[in-house]
């Protein structure tokens, strides 16, 4: 292994950190934000709303923008858009400006989002084995540390006007030199192709399976503190606790991935991913009591974390002369789920009850284990799955 690779390995899994916690911070401290704007709740959603439709604009714009200029320097303005996203929002002076800083944030967060990805399958290609779904690991590392400054700022009184942009400045600094100093030199794969063209029949199954990763994903990153108060009547501090668990077996799976997808093979490695997943939900759901729930999903981490990262990694593979655009067709699917998830869940919750919506994520991802066939790559005898 080339010392080129090593040092873009590590650059890449950088800037996963650098996104996870960027996006963590500006998810933690909502309450100061709206406290200090005196936002209503209507006014919250409406600006809310400006996020989702950031990530999505950055989505449907992110392919034709990585095969123009590549994956490197993509993450570059990636990071820079994120990271001058989140003193926007905190400096915010009416509900308007906030709405544009959102957008603005949630443009920054999908366009690195998709373009270190598209690095990083650049590197596992390098290597010859699956590595991607530890950079996914460093992700949710992040923003377990985001979350912890949080915490600490929130303690301590710290206002988010000086939170925010001290945070947006030194993220970005660790992005900028993991982006100029580590990555791997020269065009991507594929760049400098058309700006546009249609995804392969191949990858239509993948972005399914990326969409139902991601609204597992999103069903316990939206509800698990709702559901574990309202449905098992835990305390407040318990109730944090599912996402914590989630999120703790989501970075243990997501740093031993790779070596088990190398020995078992993609296609076995995700059909008992999701098969696991669906367990932990049935036990979330059959469980009166809030321990047992915690438990539940932290079993739903388990299976979920390797299923997006393999998608990714998959995509990059099936249509290697343009890698960058197939991770960002492929991204769009899954962040489709990841954005109408807690619409569609809300909207059944309001009907049915938390319970039986929270079900729905159930379906949905025992769906993936049909899907799984689709992750097999016909490669050489060094094929990766």
């Amino acid at each position: 292994m080339t010392g080129e690779l090593k040092r873009a390995r590590l650059g890449v899994s950088v800037v996963f950190a650098v996104c996870g916690a960027a996006f963590a911070t500006w998810l933690a401290r909502v309450p100061a934000v709206q406290e200090r704007l005196g936002l209503s709740t209507a006014e919250l959603a409406t600006g809310l709303f400006g996020l989702a439709a950031g990530s999505v604009l950055a989505l449907l714009g992110a392919g034709a923008l990585l095969t123009r200029i590549g994956s490197r320097a993509a993450v570059v303005l990636g990071a820079v858009v994120l990271c001058a996203g989140l003193p926007l929002v905190a400096l915010a002076w009416s509900a308007p400006v906030f709405f544009a800083a959102l957008v603005v944030l949630g443009v920054g967060n999908s366009l690195l989002d998709v373009a270190m990805n598209a690095h990083a399958a650049r590197v596992e290609d390098g290597y010859g084995r699956p590595i991607f779904a530890g950079f996914h690991a460093f992700w949710n590392i992040g923003g377990l540390a985001g979350s912890g400054v949080d915490a600490l700022m929130e303690a301590t009184h710290v206002p988010v006007t000086v939170h925010f942009p001290i945070a947006g400045a030194a993220l970005l600094a660790l992005a900028l030199w993991a982006a100029r100093t580590r990555f791997l030199g020269g065009a991507d794969p594929g760049q400098g192709g058309a700006a546009f063209a249609w995804p392969s029949r191949a990858l239509v199954p993948l972005g399914v399976v990326a969409f139902c990763g991601f609204v597992a994903e999103g069903a316990v990153n939206s509800w698990s503190a709702v559901y574990l108060a309202d449905v098992t009547g835990a305390t407040p501090a318990l109730a944090s606790l599912g996402y914590f668990a989630f999120s703790g077996t989501m970075i243990a799976v997501r740093l031993v991935a790779d070596r088990v997808v190398a020995r078992t093979g993609a296609v076995r490695f995700v059909r008992v991913a999701a098969t696991v997943a669906v367990l932990g939900f049935a036990v979330v759901l059959a469980a009166p009591w809030p321990v047992a729930a915690v438990f539940g999903f932290a079993v739903v981490g388990l299976g979920v974390a390797g299923i997006v990262p393999i998608a990714w990694s998959v995509a990059s593979r099936k249509q290697a002369d343009a890698p960058g655009r197939a991770v960002a067709a492929v991204a769009a699917c899954g962040y489709l789920g990841f954005l109408l998830e807690p619409v569609l869940v809300g909207a059944l919750a309001t009907r049915v009850g938390l319970h039986w919506a929270l079900s729905s994520a159930v379906v949905v991802t025992f769906g993936i284990v049909f899907l799984a066939p689709s992750l097999r790559v016909r490669e050489t005898a060094a094929s990766r799955t």
